[in-house]
């Protein structure tokens, strides 16, 4: 075989007899060529090697959506995904997520399906309009509000990837994303109707983009159930008490954990910190956020980014008291006016100081700076705090004195990796403390499992114990040893923290931020 163009790849598939009620994995070596899809491959191991292994397929021309398969962890059309592209001389196939198997690589679609028939995916009009020999009239620029929405296979490749989708009840991605579409169809009329059921079950989505990343027909499902939930609070359908709750108390106290303004900067106390609003101008201004300024156990996270800046001798202010909650949890939550308003007042003190960098403790506050209006109306350097110490680390400004000899994993944030695409900061800042064994999770950087914290879900979590994403994330790091799960945002530190006291493991294992390790790091011995 020609090493460039044609080589044998170790496929390693997992199987299920459901006569013996077995699972197990089957081992093949597979020639794979220029071009050679996966498909092709499962093609290869059934007619020459293994007769027996079920799969499905029909188009080969990623149409039909029948094809979907786990590649390595990450859902995949079979047909769409040429061998070579993934670089790898091992790939493991698993059947869909989220489904129950029937055997070895073919899943039970009739939940998926079921969901959908549930939003009723059809043009719901009054009778009597069905009987008028008429056309219903769509224009062009209608038809391009939710053309890109109506294209889905019914691949359930987003549904698999969905950590919200552990819950039963709720839609999944590509139903609400399809119920998204007629609501934004001009000539629906089910509009009331659709809100409703949507309602149900549309908070526990956690924005984590994954649906959107995974989509083979990219279409933006995160930002289908985003606008959805906005449509809920603006036309006034039930939603629940904690989501109100959580949005009343951004209006009334300018932060959705209903504590007072007046005490945000209270966490410095004793820490002699610049305030913009006297010195007028700074290099850096650390943007605190919400958790970081109010909640006893992220406040931590806050100190350790100030004696970080202060080892490296950077020149740093926060705006105290006048910082107002960036808005991104209450702008996902679909509360567009009061993000706005919220934005706004923090866009009017960035305008009004001076300095060269935002660096921010959150990835919420991070992304939201990065590209929603009207953040990016001006221009503004924004930093997430894991960019700034990888780039001190590497420039030499930041250097680690004392050893932390723990093995850790790393849980990616949503906000920070899938849609950032902030992945290699955070891995080799853990890398560079001495002492520290880092083992990488099996589902780690954009296949990695959100936490559950995102689109508000933090404050308004009331799902049962098993159907949080925290506590299944929680239960592979378990699995893999380590002694602390690091992450990088407050909103994971807070719900991996409820997961481990939740299933009772506060003994075995601990959730640190990366600011915090680095900050125990720098100690002087």
């Amino acid at each position: 075989m020609n090493s460039e163009n044609e080589k044998k790849i170790r496929f390693n598939i997992q199987r299920f007899d459901p006569e013996r009620d077995k699972h197990y994995t089957s081992k093949y070596a597979v020639p794979i060529s220029v071009g050679t899809t996966i498909l092709d491959a499962l093609v290869y191991v059934k007619d020459n090697l293994d007769g027996t292994l079920t799969f499905r397929h029909q188009c080969r021309m990623g149409q039909c959506g029948s094809c979907g398969v786990m590649v390595n962890g990450k859902p995949m059309l079979a047909c769409y995904t040429q061998v070579f592209h993934l670089g790898t001389d091992t790939i493991k196939i698993e059947p869909l997520t989220n489904m129950p198997v029937i055997k070895d690589l073919v899943v039970n679609f009739d939940s998926f399906f079921k969901k959908h028939t549930q939003i009723k995916p059809i043009l719901i009009k009054d009778e009597d309009a069905f009987k008028k020999v008429t056309e219903f009239i769509q224009t062009p620029s209608d038809l391009k509000k939710y053309w890109d929405k109506a294209i889905c296979i019914k691949c359930s490749l987003c549904n698999a990837s969905c950590p919200a989708e552990i819950d039963p009840k709720f839609l999944g991605p590509s139903s609400l994303t399809a119920n998204y579409r007629f609501i934004a169809d001009t000539r629906d009329g089910g509009r009331n109707k659709r809100l409703k059921k949507s309602s149900e079950s549309i908070w526990l989505c956690t924005s984590c983009n994954s649906c959107t990343l995974n989509c083979p027909k990219e279409i933006d499902c995160s930002t289908a159930l985003t606008e959805e939930r906005s449509l809920i609070i603006e036309e006034g359908v039930f939603f629940p008490k904690t989501a109100k709750e959580t949005l009343d108390s951004a209006f009334k106290y300018y932060n959705p954990i209903r504590m007072p303004s007046r005490k945000r900067k209270d966490w410095s106390i004793n820490l002699d910190i610049k305030e913009l609003s006297i010195v007028k101008e700074t290099m850096v201004l650390y943007f605190v956020g919400c958790l970081s300024s109010y909640d006893d156990r992220n406040k931590e996270i806050a100190k350790s980014i100030v004696k970080i800046f202060r080892n490296m001798d950077v020149d740093f202010a926060i705006l105290g008291n006048d910082e107002w909650c960036c808005g991104d949890h209450i702008l996902r939550l679909g509360e567009k006016g009061l993000f706005e308003m919220l934005a706004e007042h923090n866009v009017s003190l960035f305008k009004k100081y001076t300095f060269d960098s935002i660096v921010t403790t959150s990835p919420h506050c991070f992304y939201t700076f990065v590209n929603d209006k009207p953040y990016t109306d001006i221009e503004i350097k924004v930093k997430h705090y894991s960019q700034f110490v990888a780039e001190a680390l590497k420039k030499g400004k930041l250097k680690f004195n004392k050893e932390i000899k723990k093995k850790v994993t790393y849980h990616d944030p949503c906000f920070l990796g899938k849609r950032s695409n902030i992945y290699d900061e955070p891995r080799e800042i853990l890398k560079s403390v001495p002492g520290l064994e880092f083992i990488e999770m099996e589902r780690s950087r954009e296949d990695s499992f959100c936490c559950g914290g995102g689109a508000g879900r933090v404050w308004t979590e009331e799902a049962d114990l098993e159907k949080r994403p925290s506590v299944n994330r929680v239960r592979e790091a378990i699995k893999l040893g380590v002694e602390i799960i690091v992450t990088a945002c407050p909103f994971c530190v807070t719900t991996l923290d409820d997961a481990i006291k939740t299933i009772d493991c506060e003994d075995s294992i601990k959730i640190m931020d990366i600011a915090e390790l680095v900050s125990e790091s720098i100690e002087t011995l």
